[in-house]
């Protein structure tokens, strides 16, 4: 059987290590959600049953491991995630702009969630499942008065908030959906208020007939559905050839209680 390596080596440098952590590198499946074998394997030593049985009996902790097996549909939604974050990492790069871009309004952003997002997408590649850190839906429920739905006073950019152009907020809605959009003629919080230009969504965002780019890419195939295509057809319909609706993933967040009794997980 196996115990991690660094159990092991507070048993071998402390009188009290503590419980066996073999559960903190279990997946929600109580399998490894690691990438390959190779770092399934990592983290972990073999020691005898016998040993491991009378170490358990005397510090507690657990669960046994007796073989390490990789869990299939973590791996499944780890290659979904990183096939996401570099195609999100490209396209960002491509249309962001010091300015709105082809646009003319500002799409106001919590800054909280735009450096959640960055270090996020400038990651590396992730390879256990442990490590994912998507930043979740877009909101900006934290520049709002809770009671009045005000926008609070004195608010400041960069701090507070940032602002992107009309297509880098596109495709933040495709790739984590959220919102609701925030925009305004200027960047100022305070400015006038301007209406969605939906007609900027980057081409890469448009169906096309054959390509399964869309649905792979989103939020509700990476995030909600771990990357199962099954899963994604079966509660979104479609085709795995191409995107059911233009614009199904841009929605608010909490909107996904069927995939929560689908997966029978917390999102």
């Amino acid at each position: 059987v196996f115990v991690s390596k660094h159990w092991y080596v507070r048993l071998t440098t402390m009188s009290q290590p503590g419980p066996i952590d073999n559960h903190e590198y279990l997946c929600p499946h109580r399998c490894l959600g690691c990438s390959s074998a190779e770092m399934a394997a990592e983290p972990f030593i073999p020691i005898s049953r016998s040993l491991f049985r009378s170490l358990v009996g005397k510090y507690g902790g657990g669960p046994e491991i007796s073989a390490l097996d990789i869990c299939p549909k973590c791996q499944t939604f780890i290659s979904a995630y990183n096939v996401r974050k570099q195609h999100e990492f490209d396209l960002v790069s491509k249309y962001d702009t010091k300015d709105t871009g082809d646009g003319k309004g500002w799409y106001i952003v919590d800054a909280n969630w735009v450096n959640n997002w960055k270090r996020y997408v400038k990651g590396e590649a992730v390879t256990d499942i442990r490590d994912l850190c998507a930043p979740g839906p877009v909101t900006n429920e934290r520049l709002f008065d809770s009671e009045t739905g005000q926008v609070k006073a004195k608010l400041r950019l960069r701090l507070d908030y940032i602002g992107v152009n009309a297509r880098v907020w596109w495709l933040f809605m495709h790739f984590h959906g959220g919102g609701a959009a925030v925009v305004r003629d200027d960047l100022d919080m305070y400015s006038e208020e301007l209406p969605l230009e939906t007609e900027l969504r980057p081409e890469e965002l448009r169906p096309v007939e054959g390509s399964d780019f869309m649905m792979r890419t989103s939020r509700r195939f990476v995030d909600d559905c771990r990357g199962d295509e099954q899963l994604y057809l079966r509660l979104f319909g479609g085709s795995s050839g191409t995107e059911g609706t233009e614009g199904a993933d841009f929605v608010e967040a909490g909107e996904d209680t069927e995939v929560a009794k689908e997966t029978g997980e917390d999102q």
